[in-house]
C-alpha cells in the first residue's frame, strides 16, 4: 500500500524509451525501460515475483553501461551495475518487486 506513491513517481518521472519485456519465467517477469535523452535520469527495470526470490539478466541499453542502479522501493539493498553491452542481472525478494531506478550520487 505504501508502495503505491513511490511507483506512481516512478512511472511518472523516470520510465521512458524502450521497453523490453521479459516474460519467460511462469513466476518471474521482468521489463525494462532504456529512457529518453529529453528525461535525465529515465530508465528502469523492474522484476518480480510471485514465488521465491528472482533474477533476471536484462538489458537497459548501452547508454546506461557502467552505471549503477537501486531498489526504489528498497526490497534488494545490493545494488546492481549495468555491464560495457548495457545488460545486467536485477534481483528481487521473495513474492516482492523491484523497481530498479538510477543512482543519484
Amino acid at each position: 500500500m505504501f508502495e503505491l506513491p513511490k511507483l506512481c513517481t516512478v512511472r511518472k518521472d523516470l520510465s521512458y524509451g524502450v521497453q523490453r519485456d521479459y516474460l519467460d519465467h511462469p513466476n518471474c517477469i521482468g521489463w525494462t525501460r532504456e529512457g529518453e535523452d529529453e528525461n535525465p535520469g529515465s530508465g528502469i527495470a523492474v522484476l518480480m515475483s510471485n514465488s521465491g526470490a528472482g533474477i533476471k539478466n536484462m538489458e537497459m541499453g548501452v547508454k546506461h553501461a557502467n552505471k549503477t542502479l537501486i531498489d526504489a522501493l528498497g526490497n534488494v539493498t545490493e545494488k546492481v551495475v549495468v555491464n560495457e553491452e548495457g545488460w545486467a542481472a536485477f534481483l528481487c525478494a521473495e513474492k516482492s518487486v523491484s523497481v530498479w531506478v538510477l543512482k543519484t550520487d
